[in-house]
C-alpha cells in the first residue's frame, strides 16, 4: 500500500511539474505571438484552467511535505506524544474540513457542468473539478499523518523531522 501511495504522490508531482511548465510556456507563446501581431485568445483560459489545477495539486504536495504553514513555538516543548495528540486532533479537524470541500466541490462541478470556457469550449466542470478532487488526494494525506501520529502514540515509530516527507 506504501508503495502505491509513493507511486500516487510521484506521478501528482510530475504534473504539477508538468502544468507549471505548461503554463511558462503558454505565457511565453503568447507574448511572442502578440508581439509579431497574432495574439492567442485562448491562452487566459487555458492558463486559468491550468492554475486552479496547479495551486490545488499543489497544495497536496505542500501538505504532503510538511511545508505548510505552522506555528509551533507552544507545541514544540511539549513531550512527544502530547505533540502527537494535538498533531492528531489538528489533522482530524483539517480531514473533516477536507471532507466537506470534497462534497461541496461535487456539487460545484455539478452546477457547473453546462457553462463553458468560451474560447477553449471545455466544460467550466473541468476546472471545478480541481478542488474535490484535490481535497481527495488531501484527505489520503490526512489520513497517513493521522497514522502516523497514532504510531507515535503507541511507540512504534518517532517524529518525522522538519522538511522531511511523510
Amino acid at each position: 500500500m506504501k508503495k502505491i501511495y509513493q507511486a500516487i504522490c510521484k506521478v501528482e508531482e510530475w504534473i504539477c511539474a508538468a502544468i507549471l511548465c505548461g503554463i511558462v510556456a503558454l505565457a511565453f507563446a503568447t507574448a511572442v505571438a502578440r508581439c509579431i501581431g497574432r495574439p492567442i485568445s485562448w491562452s487566459v483560459e487555458l492558463s486559468q484552467f491550468l492554475l486552479a489545477w496547479l495551486a490545488f495539486l499543489g497544495a497536496d504536495m505542500a501538505v504532503r511535505h510538511g511545508s505548510v504553514l505552522g506555528v509551533d513555538l507552544l507545541t514544540r516543548r511539549l513531550p512527544q506524544k502530547t505533540q502527537a495528540i494535538i498533531r492528531l486532533i489538528t489533522n482530524a479537524l483539517i480531514l473533516a474540513l477536507l471532507v466537506i470541500l470534497v462534497v461541496n466541490g461535487i456539487s460545484v462541478c455539478k452546477a457547473n457542468y453546462k457553462r463553458s470556457f468560451k474560447t477553449v469550449g471545455i466544460s467550466y466542470s473541468w476546472a471545478t473539478a480541481s478542488l474535490p478532487f484535490s481535497a481527495g488526494m488531501m484527505c489520503i494525506t490526512m489520513l497517513k499523518n493521522c497514522l502516523d501520529q497514532i504510531q507515535i502514540l503507541r511507540g512504534k515509530a518517532s517524529q518525522l523531522k522538519e522538511g522531511e516527507c511523510a
